[in-house]
């Protein structure tokens, strides 16, 4: 029994804790994430509706299939299971359902997936996104592709989007766990996955990435390498920004003496 409960002790430390949240903040936040859920959902329309399949450049015609690729649309999915869940466990808690089992289990949730995979994904692929774009679009794609897409598209997949994991950041009281390493080994795995679904389309005939055309191997394997660094920065800058905004809030309040 007593090895049972320090099992249970180690393992809640490692857990992503979060705070109650008053009224206005879960009202807002219920707001915010449907406004997100409703402008994904428009954009995701917008995009299944273009047709590259007719273009004279096969290059071109391949993005029938290479979007679904993008590790772009690999986060926009994500965060389209991930605003409902945001919802409903605000909805629950507004209603003070908060020792709801099954609240609980998509709080968990919720937390675990924004700070593992949505927000240093989100961030890591915005950044490069506009960093590339200003510098030569044709690392991304070849240049057609987006005279098909509404400029504007660009805005709602790579600044909106990080403008609300940065916002999800700063408006749900999260706590740091003594360890971020599982966090950490999450993130691993999901980037590891998707550099292998990469990998494996490109041995096909496949590529997702112009870049990839353009680097030799050790190329190739130094973008991966800094792919990796640069998401384990996002992910720890995070709980450093945690600690700033919520770290002595969380210890003031009277809402904060139970976490889950």
């Amino acid at each position: 029994m007593n090895s049972l409960r320090s099992y249970c002790q180690q393992r809640q430390h490692v857990m992503i804790q979060t705070a109650r949240s008053n009224s206005v903040l879960l009202s807002v936040r219920i707001c915010l994430n449907g406004a997100a859920f409703v402008h994904l959902v428009v954009v995701a329309l917008v995009l299944l509706n273009v047709d590259m399949s007719n273009d004279i450049d096969p290059n071109v015609r391949v993005y029938t299939i290479v979007r679904w690729l993008l590790l772009t649309i690999w986060f926009n999915f994500v965060s389209l299971t991930y605003f409902p869940i945001c919802i409903y466990c605000d909805w629950m808690e507004l209603n003070e359902r908060w020792e709801d089992k099954r609240a609980r289990v998509l709080r968990k949730i919720r937390d675990v997936v924004m700070t593992s995979i949505l927000l240093p994904t989100t961030l890591y692929c915005d950044t490069l996104f506009w960093r590339t774009w200003n510098n030569d679009p044709a690392i991304i794609a070849p240049v057609r592709i987006f005279a098909y897409l509404p400029h504007w598209t660009h805005h709602s997949l790579h600044t909106i989007s990080g403008i609300l994991v940065f916002l999800d950041l700063i408006m749900v009281p999260r706590k740091r766990p003594s360890s971020i390493l599982p966090g950490a080994i999450i993130t691993t795995i999901f980037t590891s996955v998707y550099t292998a679904t990469v990998a494996v389309s490109y041995a096909n005939g496949i590529v997702v990435y112009a870049v990839l055309n353009m680097f030799n191997r050790y190329q190739v394997w130094l973008l991966i390498l800094m792919s990796y660094m640069e998401l384990y920065f996002f992910y720890t800058l995070q709980w450093c920004l945690v600690d700033i905004v919520w770290g002595k809030i969380t210890d003031m309040k009277n809402e904060a003496k139970k976490f889950c």
